[in-house]
């Protein structure tokens, strides 16, 4: 049975009655999940035994539902993720060898040694770029931290801290960034946040996250496509261009799926179960009714948007301001990476400050849709062609320091995560066996 928590203040007194956010609730955000029952009727007792099959939580406090992952799919995600966590070093040890093997190319054999770059760096100018990295953490920490507050579960920065590394981490070493979500849901699980709760505030923050992505990339893919100029090798430049709109058109499916979901659901729901039963008519597909399951689970999930929007605006406005942050970081993280290596060879200004930002931006979404964990290799070799013109004779130093800060640096931090908690557990469970033995 679980323990009424007690409201802070009046507001979230008013809360509970008419219904917190990531319930279901009456209005809009209901609408959602009664335009999902239009593909395939489940009945509240069907949802109800659903939860009370449900493992029961093991973490004090959690007390309203177990995670959407049970303990043998854990153990099977964690097994993989340390599968990956090798294979990603096996492709990052590889993609140094060909960026440096590319790099020569480029430059023709011109090439400056590490003694050279360490002389000539402007360390202020980098360490910006590190301290902008650092921010652009803490605002991914802040996003979490909004979040459980909004769902009523005040973690602490601590944890929030420890919850978005989670994600970067697992993110870093998966395909498509995969294993992020799953990992933040059972380790807020364990801080007693219950698993509808948990789920609701990944879906809430990854939403919002592409929603932010891709408002950021058509904007500067759209004004700043003339910078693409700076690219010299005219096959080069257009394919950068065309793979990065392709890319954005993948990325951008996500958002606007969402955005459909929460303001048409109706139409939606009416929309996927017609696609449902044609590919069911025409053979396509076998088990029509497991598809439906399974768009109405989706549709499910995406009603926590409507409810976020609808009754908690301020909050999605806010967090999408803060989910803007993250794109805009790191289209600027570049320019001074370029600008402290470069600097005796580029003059530093808005000139080639917006030029950085378009190169940065298009690169990027060219090697989106490449399935290595972090897009590694793809996105590497896409920015040495992109700067090649910028860089002079530190194009593979430049591509590999920008790579260490956005994204070798979440792999490392997310080991010495692990490993902490390898040395805290086994602490802990040494003073457990003396105890016992006292």
């Amino acid at each position: 049975m679980e323990e009424q928590k007690k409201p802070e203040n009046a507001a979230e007194a008013a809360e509970s009655e008419s219904g917190a956010v990531g319930q279901p609730a009456a209005g809009k955000g209901a609408d959602l999940r009664g335009a999902a029952e239009v593909i395939s009727a489940g009945t509240a007792a069907e949802k109800e035994a659903q939860v009370q099959a449900e493992p029961a939580p093991n973490a004090a406090g959690a007390q309203e539902g177990a995670p959407q992952y049970t303990e043998a799919e854990l153990k099977k995600r964690k097994r993989n993720n340390t599968i990956s966590f090798l294979i990603s070093l096996v492709i990052i040890g590889g993609v140094v060898y060909a960026l440096f093997q590319l790099s020569r190319s480029l430059q023709e054999g011109d090439f400056a040694t590490f003694q050279e770059l360490l002389a000539n760096t402007n360390w202020w100018y980098m360490l910006i770029a590190v301290a902008l990295f650092l921010a652009m953490f803490l605002i991914e920490t802040l996003k979490y931290t909004m979040l459980t507050r909004t769902f009523g579960y005040n973690l602490g920065f601590k944890n929030d801290l420890k919850i978005a590394l989670t994600g970067k981490y697992y993110e870093s070493i998966t395909p498509f960034s995969s294993g992020g979500q799953p990992m933040q849901i059972y380790y807020m699980y364990k801080l007693g946040v219950p698993g509808t709760k948990s789920t609701s505030i990944t879906i809430v923050k990854y939403g919002v996250q592409m929603l932010a992505f891709t408002v950021v990339a058509g904007l500067v893919m759209g004004i700043l496509a003339g910078e693409l100029g700076s690219v010299e090798d005219e096959v080069i430049r257009t394919t950068i261009f065309i793979c990065g709109w392709v890319g954005f058109g993948v990325n951008a499916c996500i958002p606007v799926t969402v955005l459909f979901v929460v303001f048409c659901p109706r139409a939606v729901a009416w929309v996927l179960n017609l696609f449902v039963k044609l590919m069911y008519k025409i053979k396509i597909i076998k088990n029509a009714e497991k598809i439906e399951a399974k768009v109405r689970k989706w549709m499910d999930d995406f009603a926590i948007f409507s409810q976020m929007l609808f009754k908690k605006p301020l909050v999605f406005i806010a967090l999408f301001v803060l989910c803007l942050g993250e794109p805009i970081i790191e289209l600027i993280i570049p320019y001074y990476v370029l600008i402290a290596m470069c600097g005796q060879y580029v003059e530093a200004g808005g000139a080639l400050f917006w030029t950085v930002v378009s190169l940065a931006m298009y690169a990027t979404y060219a090697a989106v849709f490449i399935p290595t964990p972090g897009n590694s290799g793809a996105v590497e070799s896409v920015f040495m062609l992109a700067f090649a013109a910028l860089t002079d004779n530190v194009l593979f130093w430049f591509v590999l320091v920008w790579r260490f800060i956005l994204y070798y640096t979440y792999i490392i931090a997310g080991v010495g995560m692990n490993v902490t908690d390898m040395v805290g557990r086994i602490r802990k469970n040494r003073r457990e066996r003396l105890s016992r033995r006292q």
